[in-house]
């Protein structure tokens, strides 16, 4: 009998759920909460700031500064940790990721779409998959690379956007509630965010290659090592935060009028800088944490919602627009609601996704996504034994 000889192309399949990094999907859930903030605040349509009471403009001041923008920035960098693993296990199995994930990607895509046409304004899965092809272009970029590429990235918004005022054509016009029906209004929301995609976008590659810098110095593979690292992160990323958003406060201070370009990009560059020492804090802070046993216990179930991410991403909106339609609650939520309206869906999430991982292998949506990135259904029944 002729022995069977190599497999000529090996195959690539998803993380077992005993290889994850517990730390990492708590970090993500926690991302996720922040993210599920900014929408039921910010993206659903709010009432003119005079009729806010004291209370709800004192807490959207809050809110701006510890919440807006920094889990996005978490978000981003976690994306191109999860690109720099997957690119390891590849590598290691002698695999290309190119086909892999290309198809992740176009999946992401496809799911994205139908997301923003129909539940949400806002969405960040286009983005993430479309940049994500960048990404994919620097796989074998140097450490050196990435940094510089990361640099340029964070100034490149703002440039794309200066040479647009430049041509003199006139930026789209934002999308104003004339009651045409919620998916012609979404829609239109879509079109205005996707024909100004090229000043926003690339906004997410600086953190997607930061990502995937640390993801190759393999800097969360031994957590416990990195703990002063972490201590020194926390207390850096909170005191460049805050110094950033004071500057920047400042700098609003002065400008009267319509501010100019090297204005508004020196206030845009202020609040990165701000939003990414915050982000960095509070990851050090949650890392940190998942050095200590009572806490790895008590945050299990947001690993729970961090490990289903897809799948409660896009159930905030399944959640939320319904409610928001039935009460008539757009363009009436005020920070207090909004807050209100999160904690609400956090409360269903954490149990769902604790429950549904004592039974299943993945959430939904990334059982989805995983069978159309490897070409094949993926086992969904988590094995048990008499």
């Amino acid at each position: 009998m002729n022995a069977p000889g190599p497999d000529p192309a090996p195959r690539l399949q998803p993380v077992a759920p005993g290889e994850r990094i517990a730390a990492l999907d708590v970090l993500r859930g926690c991302a996720l909460f922040g993210v599920l903030v900014a929408y039921t605040v910010w993206n659903l349509g709010s009432p003119p700031w005079e009729t806010y009471s004291p209370f709800d403009r004192a807490l959207e001041r809050v809110l701006t500064a510890i919440v807006d923008t920094k889990a996005y920035t978490l978000f981003g960098f976690l994306f191109g940790l999860g690109f720099a693993i997957q690119l390891t296990r590849a590598e290691g199995r002698g695999a290309s990721i190119v086909p892999a994930y290309c198809r992740r990607l176009l999946a992401l895509l496809f799911i994205g779409l139908a997301h923003a046409f129909l539940l949400r304004n806002g969405d960040i899965l286009v983005p993430y998959a479309t940049m994500g092809f960048i990404l994919l272009a620097f796989r074998r970029a140097s450490h050196r690379t990435l940094i510089i590429a990361a640099i340029v990235a964070v100034l490149l918004p703002d440039l794309v956007r200066g040479v647009w005022m430049l041509t003199g054509v006139s930026f789209p016009e934002r999308p104003q509630g004339g009651g045409g029906g919620y998916l012609r209004e979404n829609a239109a929301w879509v079109r205005y965010w996707y024909s100004i995609a090229i000043t926003l976008w690339p906004a997410s590659l600086p953190m997607f290659f930061f990502g995937l810098y640390m993801g190759r110095r393999r800097f969360f593979d031994d957590l416990p090592a990195r703990r002063g690292t972490l201590r020194r992160a926390l207390v850096a990323g909170l005191a460049v935060g805050v110094l950033a958003f004071a500057l920047r406060m400042l700098l609003a201070s002065r400008v009267s009028g319509a501010p100019s370009f090297g204005v508004r990009a020196g206030a845009g560059l202020l609040w990165t800088v701000h939003a990414w020492g915050l982000a960095a804090c509070y990851a050090s802070a949650v890392l940190l944490l998942m050095q200590r046993p009572a806490w790895q216990r008590l945050l299990a179930p947001i690993g729970a919602v961090g490990r289903m991410a897809l799948t409660n991403y896009l159930l905030q909106a399944v959640i939320v627009v319904p409610v928001c339609l039935i009460f008539g609650l757009f363009d009436r939520v005020t920070p207090t609601i909004g807050v209100l309206l999160a904690a609400a869906v956090a409360a269903l999430q954490i149990p769902f996704s604790v429950w549904w991982l004592n039974r299943y292998r993945f959430g939904p949506a990334e059982w989805l996504w995983r069978s159309l990135t490897y070409g094949r259904a993926q086992p969904m029944r988590m094995l048990t034994t008499a």
